[in-house]
């Protein structure tokens, strides 16, 4: 039996679903259709959540359930195809999430709509019978709802662009108003100033700067000279002026109005958009800051915060990063849940988050406009719990994250059978082992005579094979034996032939040597010339430089050789001596000889 795998189950195969509820009910006792109801329970439960839904439609839903997790636990098809009318009718109601009660026709028309699917589904499922769980009524209906409402989300789409489109310039403008108006509260909120200067600050002075965070990305305007200008100036005109329980130091007023007024003429320098209105202001403020150092009298009062649009907040508040980063996480098309007092719960999907603006524009499901948050808003509501993200049940998530724990199971109960299985073999086998036990002793004792025989014929051929063996060795030890003696007798014989030819060598040398010697001009030799050897006669013999020459019988030169030349190719036999020639007194005596013919 394989193992169950969420793999194959969920890729169509029902039949293994089947076994695996099989499998379970085998090992733990409860039958396969309590099995099955209990994992439809399991799969519903996410969909009966009080969150998902609004509390009139909870209500209207609360019926269904229990006959939806009726027929998923009938169907293991459910498990297997994605495609599975169950599936795509769960997927139907869960279109009602975004609900919640608001005037108009649209909520109204979703509601009737909705309830009518909700109560043909009710009547369909109590039916036992499986074959009107997919009746043509049911898909009908069913389907003219989705109809009906892919038409209402392409309105509600293109009634949500234009929205966008609409409140995108709004929300900018609301977004400059709020980023000066912060900023002024910030410096002056409370603070005492001149009182005909109050609506110059709400007047001109907010108007210019809010002309330039309307016309300039958040980027350029905190690198805009005459936004840098005034959040130098701000902080310092909030300090100038004294009240009734607020008193400025003299020596403070000498020292700061000067580089405040200063820096109000380099403003007039700067780009703005209305010079007229912008330079009766600042020359206004420098009379009264003139008139501070002098001491002249003011009228001064503290200067009321600015109010902001509705749903604006301020700089005041104050918002951790790690609450901020959250807004980071969120997306257009994101939806909501937010709850107000009374139990009120607002289904809202974020439909525009620009980052030049610090808006974020929520919408209904038909479109319509709900509210609209700044980011610090926003995150001080996800971190309040005011606002929770509305999240569906993915019935493919759920399944794939159900059914594990069920498969383990029933891969549980496979093992346990197999085990009793194995238990059952494992005393067949016992029962086995102890019947073919006694003839294997006897063929045990049988092989064991068998090869104490063998045994001994082995040792026998062993014993034969050392005899033969150890006469093989001296064999080879008395060849080897022998070997050594000849090869110290042809070892002797040739040190002594070696020996026997340096001494004739050295005695042809000597000979040769000797015989050199004893040559005089006039000895005649037989030298071997280009392959031809030539008798020549020793002509001249020159004691200086120890050369020899010869000549041939008419007396032409042949041949010329150094002593030790002649030595070497006389013991060489090269060279062969045919006569050592006569003396000085034999050739005197020849000599005189002849004259003696001549006379006579």
């Amino acid at each position: 039996m394989s193992e169950f795998t969420l793999q194959a189950i969920v890729a169509g195969d029902s039949l293994q679903l089947s076994e695996a509820f099989a499998s379970i009910a085998a090992h733990e006792g409860d039958s396969p259709n309590q099995l099955r109801a209990q994992l439809a329970a399991d799969i519903i439960q996410p969909f009966t959540q009080t969150p998902l839904w609004d509390a009139q439609l909870h209500a209207q839903l609360q019926p269904l359930w229990p006959l939806l997790s009726n027929a998923i636990s009938r169907d293991d098809e459910f498990f297997c195809n994605p495609q599975h009318s169950l599936r795509s009718l769960l997927h139907t109601l869960l279109s009602g999430r975004y609900w919640y009660p608001r005037e108009g026709k649209p909520a109204q028309q979703f509601l009737d709509k909705y309830l009518s699917l909700t109560d043909t589904c009710k009547t369909y499922l109590s039916i036992a019978d499986d074959a009107h769980l997919d009746s043509s009524a049911l898909q009908t209906t069913q389907q003219q709802f989705n109809d009906w409402l892919a038409g209402e989300d392409r309105r509600a789409a293109m009634l949500e662009t234009r929205l966008c489109e609409t409140e995108l310039a709004n929300l900018k403008q609301i977004s400059a108003e709020t980023r000066v108006i912060d900023l002024l509260n910030k410096n002056l909120a409370q603070r005492p100033l001149p009182s005909d200067v109050h609506p110059l600050i709400s007047g001109i002075l907010k108007s210019e700067l809010q002309y330039w965070a309307f016309n300039k990305t958040p980027e350029e305007l905190i690198q805009l000279p005459l936004w840098k200008s005034w959040n130098r100036l701000l902080p310092a005109l909030g300090e100038l002026f004294s009240t009734d329980g607020i008193e400025v130091d003299d020596q403070f007023l000498y020292q700061q109005i000067p580089l405040v007024i200063a820096e109000l003429e380099r403003s007039c320098e700067h780009p703005v958009n209305n010079q007229q209105p912008y330079q009766q202001l600042v020359e206004q403020l420098i009379g009264y800051l003139m008139a501070s150092i002098q001491k002249q009298p003011l009228e001064n009062s503290l200067f009321p915060a600015l109010a902001t649009s509705t749903g604006q907040s301020t700089s005041n508040t104050q918002v951790p990063y790690s609450l901020l980063k959250q807004t980071e996480q969120i997306h257009p098309g994101d939806w909501f849940i937010f709850y107000g007092e009374h139990d009120e719960c607002l289904r809202c999907k974020l439909a525009l988050k620009n980052p030049e603006v610090d808006q974020l524009l929520l919408v209904d499901h038909t479109g319509r406009k709900v509210m609209i948050k700044s980011h610090k808003d926003f995150a001080l509501c996800l971190s309040t719990g005011i606002v929770r993200p509305l999240s569906a049940p993915d019935i493919q998530a759920a399944i794939e994250t159900t059914l594990p724990a069920w498969l383990e199971r029933a891969n549980t109960g496979v093992q346990a059978q197999l085990l009793q299985q194995k238990q059952k073999a494992e005393q067949l086998v016992k029962a086995l082992i102890a019947k073919q036990q006694a003839a294997a002793e006897a063929a045990a004792k049988a092989r064991a005579e068998a090869e104490a025989r063998m045994q001994q014929q082995l040792e026998a051929r062993r014993a034969a094979a050392r005899k033969a063996m150890a006469e093989a060795r001296a064999l080879a030890d008395e060849q080897r034996r022998r070997e050594a003696e000849q090869a110290a007798e042809a070892e002797r014989l040739r040190i002594e032939q070696m020996e026997a030819e340096a001494a004739e060598t050295i005695a042809r040398q000597q000979m040769a040597q000797q015989a050199v010697s004893e040559l005089q001009v006039g000895a005649w030799l037989e030298i071997q010339l280009e392959n031809e050897k030539q008798r020549a006669k020793l002509s001249v013999i020159i004691a200086s430089t120890n050369k020899y020459i010869f000549a041939d019988q008419v007396g032409r030169k042949l041949a010329e050789y150094t002593r030790d030349q002649l030595q070497e190719q006389v013991a060489l036999e090269q060279i062969k001596i045919l006569r050592n020639g006569d003396n000085f007194e034999d050739q005197l005596a020849k000599v005189i000889r002849g004259l003696r013919r001549d006379l006579s």
